[in-house]
């Protein structure tokens, strides 16, 4: 069976298309990066000798030798404690004293950890407390930042239980509490969920990050206590740690072990002769290496450490799953059949060129022939299969004589089962790539489906639209030509076939068009009503209106249409006043609809905490919605004002 080389070409784009899909998630994990036994917290590059401090995740044994790689230069480092160094530390203590926590976990244990950590904690270290059990104030700090570690553990002994607990709002309270540049630490000693929150996980996160702060959480190991949410957001900022004891004073046992792991952040110092202005450094202490992001002159920390990846992790990985390759596949399958066979309708069909057709009347191989034309039946049983199936569901839903019209007035060589085939296929198309670009969520999918299936509708609806401003402006000038073949001497049908001769596409198309119509015997009047119905002009079909009463009682025909299409010259200039007269207004239109998406999208890039209220509380959803509205309605009212009918 031979295939034709329409169907062969468009076989072999989509076989690439899907190979490069299953290659995507091949090639995404040929580079990785090794895990890391130490964790950079801050890199310095300000002075003569640059500082690192990290913290190591396993004890590697002094003799261990920190290097730092630079644009392939290794250089040693030497390494000391934090207590020794220049770099300055501030611990932010959050103490949920709900009645909450006192009723789930005692409030007497997580006091304990609470002191057990400030018994390691050195003596140069700011600390700041801050208690959670709201008792109807906001939450402050109990002791501000400080080095007289003996007022904050007076005040934690003197400490009681409160009301509920808002340890969410301690945190965010904590992250900008910070005056210090250096390691920035807040330690959550938690004993409930922090229920009554007035800020969300997702904001205390960006305050976080914000700050440059860690966080770590201690807890204890009760089953119904969900603390997820704290391991969570302790996972995504840099140096954070989540700690849960067992049995009796296991939280004072976890508090004792976070300030020793805080106490054991060391300190390298490493030259910074030749470093660039832009640098990745790579570090390397216990066999095994960082890199990060600094600038030189410069100090970084948290998120400003973080450097580009060395190969980013691909949004086809979904493919790895055995059932979600399987729908991908399928939907991709049922895709590429029902695009292929419409493409082939319209560009391929049967062969009739001249070649073909004389080939029939030469010598030619009987089997080969007749492989070929059952080829061909087959494939148009298919074709005209899928194209009477679409027409019979466009038929259904009562639009078929509508969608061909409007094909018809985009000047798209399409029947409507054609089009609905090509556009179920696009859909089809759109919802497996968005569900593979989401990363598997189906939601995303959906988007693209909803997107793919609104686009070729505004597509053909801008088609018609540009089209009959085309036709518009065309008729006075078309209308002055038909005027003076009259004047010439010519009959109505002559002068409107020299005007389809001599005439601007694409008005003289329908002039051609309707005097075919008329000379294979459709009436004439209904050949010019149908006219007026393609063109969809107002002034054509008063133009036409005057034609047919012409004809019926006879007079100037040529003087008629000259006097129409003088009014829509005036009527065209009369419309061109109003625009420019209303552009100011259109313009402020615009910019008033659009100001708002610009304005919370540079907030989102300055100061994603602030704007990401708005998806994450309720109150938010409750603007959203409400900003919606009034800009919906206040386009509407614009729109009606400087919208003027003529």
């Amino acid at each position: 069976m031979r295939l034709s080389k329409p169907f062969a070409a468009l076989a072999a784009i989509f076989a690439l298309l899907l190979l490069s899909l299953f290659a995507a998630p091949i090639a995404a994990q040929s580079t990785t990066e090794d895990g890391s036994d130490f964790e950079v917290l801050q890199v310095d590059l300000s002075g003569e000798t640059g500082l690192v401090a990290f913290r190591p995740q396993q004890d590697v044994g002094p003799e261990v030798g920190l290097t730092a790689t630079i644009q392939g230069d290794e250089i040693a480092a030497s390494t000391n404690n934090v207590a020794n160094s220049p770099i300055g530390q501030q611990v932010v203590l959050v103490v949920d004293n709900s009645v909450t926590a006192d009723t789930v976990t005692g409030y007497s244990q997580i006091r304990s950890a609470a002191l057990a950590y400030m018994d390691t904690v050195s003596a140069g270290v700011e600390v700041m407390l801050i208690l959670t059990g709201n008792n109807g104030q906001e939450v402050r700090a109990e002791i501000p930042f400080t080095t007289n570690h003996v007022d904050v553990r007076e005040a934690l002994n003197e400490s009681s239980v409160g009301t509920a607990s808002v340890t969410w709002n301690g945190v965010d309270v904590g992250a900008s509490s910070f005056n210090e540049d250096g390691l920035r630490n807040i330690v959550v000693f938690a004993g409930s969920t922090g229920e009554v929150s007035a800020v969300s996980p997702t904001v205390a996160r960006g305050s976080l990050l914000s700050a440059n702060a860690s966080l770590s959480v201690v807890g204890p190991d009760i089953a119904n206590l969900d603390l997820s949410e704290f391991r969570s957001v302790a996972n995504e900022v840099r140096g954070g740690i989540f700690l849960r004891g067992e049995g009796d004073n296991s939280m004072a046992a976890e508090g004792s072990r976070l300030g020793q792991i805080h106490r054991g952040t060391l300190v390298g110092r490493f030259s910074t002769a030749g470093a660039p202005d832009a640098s990745q450094i790579n570090f390397n202490y216990g066999g095994s290496g960082e890199r990060v992001r600094v600038v030189a002159d410069g100090v970084a920390s948290g998120t400003g450490l973080v450097p580009p990846p060395l190969a980013e992790s691909s949004r086809f990985d979904i493919l790895s799953s055995g059932p979600t390759l399987f729908v991908a596949i399928a939907l991709a399958v049922v895709a590429v059949l029902l695009f292929s066979y419409a493409m082939i309708s319209i560009f391929a069909g049967n062969d009739n060129t001249l070649n073909t057709t004389l080939a029939a009347y030469g010598p030619q191989d009987a089997a080969s022939a007749a492989v070929e034309a059952e080829f061909n039946l087959q494939r148009n049983k298919i074709i005209e299969q899928v194209v009477e199936k679409a027409e019979e569901a466009a038929a259904a839903r009562g639009n078929l004589g509508e969608r061909q019209n409007l094909l018809e007035k985009a000047e798209i060589p399409l029947r409507v089962g054609e089009a609905f085939a090509i556009q179920i296929g696009i859909i089809i198309v759109a919802l497996v790539l968005g569900f593979i670009l989401s990363g598997g969520n189906i939601f995303g999918g959906l988007i693209l489906a909803i997107i793919a299936a609104i686009v070729p509708t505004l597509y053909i609806k801008f088609k018609v639209g540009r089209r009959a401003k085309a036709l518009e402006a065309q008729l006075p000038d078309t209308l002055n030509l038909l005027a003076s073949t009259l004047k010439a001497g010519y009959s109505f049908i002559q002068g409107m076939d020299a005007v389809g001769n001599e005439g601007d596409e694409p008005l003289a198309g329908e002039f051609r068009r309707t005097v075919n119509e008329a000379r294979l015997g459709k009436d004439l009047d209904v050949a010019l009503d149908d006219l007026a119905e393609r063109v969809g002009s107002i002034d054509l079909l008063w133009a036409i209106v005057a034609i047919k009463i012409q004809r019926e009682v006879g007079g100037n025909l040529a003087e008629l249409l000259t006097t129409v299409s003088d009014t829509m010259t005036a009527r065209t200039r009369l419309r061109g006043e109003v625009a420019a007269l209303t552009a100011e207004g259109r313009v402020s239109a615009l910019v008033l609809l659009f100001l708002p998406f610009g304005v919370g999208i540079a907030m989102y890039f300055l100061n994603p905490a602030y704007i990401a209220t708005l998806w994450s509380e309720t109150l938010g959803f409750v603007a959203i919605g409400a900003a919606f509205v009034s800009m919906t309605v206040g386009g509407l009212w614009m729109k009606k004002i400087i919208d003027i009918e003529i």
